[in-house]
């Protein structure tokens, strides 16, 4: 009896231990599906926060909100948070490496899906960006240009192409220079038959971006590019008031990166 009455104990000190178990991970698993529903709530809400900003802005100037695009900058963002997005049917994203447009979406099968590739563009990756990207906001050298016009024609006509310019003259960014910009649209267009549809421009953090994003315009407007890319997560309501048609924003709409 004595025996039997060990094993009991045994056996039950074993299930206690067991319930302990099973409840530390019912925590657990509660806590992480907490995370993942607030999480979901403050992208969708910042997503909404921007759009109902876009209204006011437009509104104020006289403008059509349909004309502003939000590019969801994606990059180094976990794919948890991009499907949130997904689901609730937005679909426009913006990502800078090759690496991460491989990883998060050569297995993506989305019919209204648009890749905006916003990182420098190096030529002898440009046939493998291109095939997973709907619009190049960075082009800024011969090379690269020469590489996409002997593209094929299929992979061609499904890409809009942006320059970029370097308003501030800064050493650290790429892009064509203000004076040169021209001269590099009209290379890009006679010498490589490329359409080019809008220019993209980072201006210099350190100083207020109106002037800039004026310029952008200006640069734009004379040379018919019909699709400015200007406007982040601190300066996009300036940038909507000043012209621009594509705003890129990550902070404001994913937080802040970890």
């Amino acid at each position: 009896m004595r025996s039997l009455s060990k094993k009991i104990q045994i056996r039950i000190v074993s299930f206690l231990f067991f319930l302990e178990r099973l409840y530390t991970l019912d925590s657990d698993l509660f806590n992480l599906l907490e995370t993942n529903f607030t999480m979901q709530q403050n992208i969708l809400r910042n997503l909404n926060v921007i759009k109902n900003n876009i209204l006011k802005i437009c509104k104020k100037i006289n403008r059509n909100p349909k004309e502003i695009n939000i590019v969801a900058v994606s990059k180094e963002q976990p794919f948890e948070k991009i499907e949130e997005l997904l689901q609730y049917k937005h679909y426009c994203f913006g990502e800078n490496r090759l690496l991460e447009l491989e990883n998060k979406w050569s297995d993506l099968n989305k019919k209204n899906l648009r890749i905006h590739f916003i990182g420098a563009l190096q030529s002898r990756k440009v046939k493998d960006i291109i095939k997973l990207s709907n619009v190049i906001e960075t082009l800024d050298s011969e090379s690269a240009a020469k590489k996409i016009a002997n593209l094929d024609i299929i992979l061609k006509t499904k890409l809009k192409l942006f320059i970029q310019i370097n308003l501030g003259k800064e050493t650290q960014k790429r892009g064509i220079a203000v004076c040169e910009t021209e001269n590099f649209l009209n290379m890009c267009r006679e010498k490589y038959k490329l359409t080019i549809s809008g220019g993209m421009a980072l201006p210099p953090k350190s100083k207020t971006p109106e002037k800039y994003f004026k310029t952008l315009k200006d640069l734009c407007e004379k040379n018919n590019l019909k699709e400015i890319s200007m406007g982040m997560s601190d300066d996009y309501e300036k940038a909507i008031e000043l012209g621009s048609t594509n705003i890129r924003i990550g902070t404001k709409l994913f937080g802040k990166r970890n």
